[in-house]
């Protein structure tokens, strides 16, 4: 279980927010793990420490704190420390045996009934498992609803209004998308707060953009399109996926950018794979954590990489592994022009999609270092960041192929061959 899917868990915005922090906190002790449970103490405002365990079986919680909400922010924050890093395997405590022991006895005929596979129980299954898509699902409606609200009154207002905005006011419907269960929705809200936040010439012409974009999802959101589902927040597992069908190539990631939230960090790893083309595969870090890059960055792997329900560039999940070499050359557009028109097919299947890879053969940099100029003479313009530096200093100066992430403005160059070579990491 990843850092994201353990903040889902979380009983409301608040809770998540404050186990982010307290993953952090340096009032732990005895914290251990076993194949079953993890627990630890925590500092609390009493003169004793917080006695906190989790039942890795079912992530079942157990805290000594008064807080009324399960999980609590403690169980959640010590999910993440070990997410983080690692618990040492140690004796378990005596406290957290009774309450593991307390679990399994209470637990036992429901067990039973569980495994039971008659056609009554495995109905009564079903129909408990569509109830609680049906409860999520009315959430999510609600959530849209005071969405839909919400886009009404900055359209009112107006767009010049929105750097008055105080924290709170954009906290407020941040936090009523997440007790909605549509963290999708959150994520995008705070999209246009950073892009209000950050000014500049053109973020009145971005907000509108990203606002345009809410509201057309708002508009879709009864749709069961896997896309639509997901940029609403509706996660598949990574353990069904990962039961799914595979897709083994040769993969070379390339490209990859991090990104914090402020409750999770994020990197998304783009993969070129020879037979199935770009793939991203994604890992969440909580508690002041660095996530690790999925694939080994820069590094071309043979193995097996698990498709997410979606559309082009697919989200995958990692399968097996087996053989790491050298990156061998990657094919590339001959023109701006020709890459630029691939991507009409992946805008028109998520209009929502901000960042797409994209690469061209044979390209320079002006002597502004502003621009990459094709074989024909169009430009396309370039971040100004370490992966040029880089670049120059690889090249000399001269042609190279070029690949990066397109936001619709620049690129964010990401890999760097010479002449058809081998691509080489950058930035």
């Amino acid at each position: 279980m990843d850092a994201q899917a353990l903040l889902e868990q979380a009983p409301d915005g608040q809770v998540a927010s404050s186990a982010t922090r307290l993953a952090g906190f340096s009032g732990w002790q005895g914290t251990g793990r076993s194949d079953t449970a993890l627990w630890g103490l925590c500092k609390g405002s009493g003169k004793n420490p917080y006695q906190v365990c989790v039942d890795l079986g079912d992530r079942a919680t157990k805290c000594s704190c008064p807080s009324r909400k399960f999980p609590c922010k403690h169980a959640l924050a010590l999910q993440l420390r070990d997410l983080r890093e690692p618990f040492p395997v140690t004796e378990t405590p005596d406290w957290v045996t009774e309450w593991l022991t307390r679990r399994n006895r209470a637990a036992g005929p429901a067990a039973s009934a569980g495994s039971d596979d008659s056609p009554e129980a495995v109905e009564r299954r079903a129909k408990a498992k569509e109830k609680t898509a049906l409860a999520r699902q009315n959430a999510v409606r609600a959530g849209v609803a005071g969405l839909t609200d919400w886009l009404g009154d900055v359209a009112g207002a107006g767009l010049a209004g929105l750097p008055a905005r105080d924290a709170a006011w954009w906290h407020s419907i941040q936090a009523r998308m997440v007790d909605a269960q549509a963290k999708g929705l959150a994520s995008a809200v705070d999209e246009v707060r950073g892009i209000v936040a950050a000014g500049g010439p053109r973020w009145a012409h971005d907000a509108a953009d990203r606002l345009g974009g809410l509201h057309l999802l708002a508009r879709l959101s009864s749709s069961p399109d896997a896309v639509i589902r997901r940029r609403l927040g509706f996660s598949v597992a990574e353990e069904e996926v990962r039961a799914g069908p595979g897709w083994t190539d040769q993969w070379a990631p390339l490209l990859k950018v991090e990104s914090d939230d402020g409750l999770v960090r994020t990197v998304r790893q783009w993969a070129w794979g020879r037979s199935h083309g770009w793939v991203v595969a994604v890992r969440h870090a909580g508690g002041g954590g660095r996530p690790v890059p999925p694939l080994t960055h820069g590094v071309q792997v043979q193995g097996v990489l698990h498709p997410y329900p979606g559309v082009p560039p697919h989200r995958v999940a990692v399968g097996e592994l087996l053989v790491e070499r050298r990156p061998e050359p990657v094919p590339a557009p001959s023109t701006w022009r020709a890459a630029l028109a691939g991507l009409e097919e992946h805008l028109k299947a998520d209009p929502w999609q901000r960042l797409h890879p994209l690469g061209c053969a044979s390209v320079r940099v002006t002597a502004d270092t502003r621009h990459l100029v094709d074989e024909e003479g169009r430009g396309l313009q370039v971040r100004g960041d370490l992966g040029l530096d880089q670049a120059l200093a690889l090249t000399g100066g001269g042609q190279f192929d070029a690949w990066g992430l397109w936001n619709g403005r620049e690129l964010r160059l990401g890999a760097v061959a010479v002449a058809g070579g081998a691509p080489e990491v950058v930035g």
